[in-house]
């Protein structure tokens, strides 16, 4: 009798050894969601833009063009993943109906570019960790928050905007700023960065994702 018993649990043991190996090696072979970045990653980039424009309470700060670096890298996960960060970033000629416009980005902490969704070779999402100081006549804010973004493989191009759910917000403002900017103001911004190749190379890097 405790022979069999023994048996018995010998059996069941390694019964559920098996099922345990052949769950793990199940789980081993599925991919993890993917964001791949090509033709190498990580890839350093660098683009440039033609006119761009924050626009504040109806009026328009407008600059003739800006021009951005960065990285790109491949990473794991579905959505709010972060491909890429934005560092330096700088704009010139810009103006507004109260004259002459000086933008300063803050890339100390890089503005980071993450993914959402992705559709024939468009990668959907949104730019992280934006902060800017902005002077105008008297007045001096700073603008922090997200904007949208969208990524064309084929183009090469990086557009930014804003929304509802990716948008600025002045975060101070001085006395000199009234009628201008206030805070808790959301200003948009609007911009087509193209010719985004590597730094020193001519390939347009692609983003793709793997389910």
């Amino acid at each position: 009798m405790r022979n069999s018993l023994r048996k018995i649990s010998v059996a069941v043991g390694a019964a559920t050894a098996a099922v345990a190996l052949g769950a793990t090696t199940a789980s081993a072979g599925v991919s993890a969601p993917t964001w791949t970045v090509g033709p190498s990653s990580p890839e350093t980039f660098s683009a440039t833009a033609g006119t761009v424009t924050l626009t504040l309470n109806g009026i328009p700060m407008t600059c003739t063009s800006s021009a951005a670096q960065g990285n790109l890298a491949s990473a794991a996960g579905t959505t709010n993943v972060q491909v890429g960060t934005i560092a330096p970033l700088t704009w010139s000629g810009c103006t507004s109906p109260f004259g002459p416009v000086t933008p300063t980005a803050d890339t100390s902490t890089a503005w980071k570019l993450n993914a959402n969704t992705y559709s024939a070779g468009v990668t959907s999402g949104y730019i992280s960790g934006i902060k800017a100081t902005l002077k105008v006549l008297t007045c001096t804010f700073t603008v922090t928050g997200n904007a949208a973004a969208t990524y064309t493989n084929s183009t090469g191009k990086l557009a930014v905007s804003n929304n509802a759910t990716y948008k600025l917000t002045v975060a101070t403002a001085s006395a000199g700023c009234a009628g201008i900017a206030a805070v808790g103001n959301n200003p948009t911004y609007s911009a087509s960065y193209s010719a985004v190749t590597p730094s020193g190379g001519t390939t347009k890097p692609t983003i793709v994702y793997t389910p």
